[in-house]
């Protein structure tokens, strides 16, 4: 799970950084495992979140693991934003 495919190793691309997140927003857990020290942990790995603050370059993101609340607080390599699709007419 914390292990890249060989092509695929190295720094992302910066497009990712170039994202701006705002609270409220939609976020999905995609651990990078080149940046290890501020992953959170990999039962996390898939699991989506709500945006509710910043600290320094990190975001603090509030997700639910069954009925328990959490608190995660990551940068932004491993997050990504969630595409929500409109509904269906």
């Amino acid at each position: 799970m914390l292990s890249k495919h060989p092509r695929k190793r190295g720094l992302k691309g910066l497009s990712y950084l170039m994202i701006e997140y705002k609270v409220g927003d939609r976020v999905c857990f995609d651990i990078d495992s080149t940046f290890i020290e501020t992953a959170p942990h990999r039962r996390y790995q898939g699991l989506t979140g709500v945006i509710i603050g910043r600290r320094g370059q990190a975001y603090i993101i509030e997700t639910y693991l069954g009925d328990k609340r959490k608190i995660i607080i990551t940068t932004p390599e491993h997050i990504k934003p969630i595409q929500l699709t409109p509904a269906r007419q």
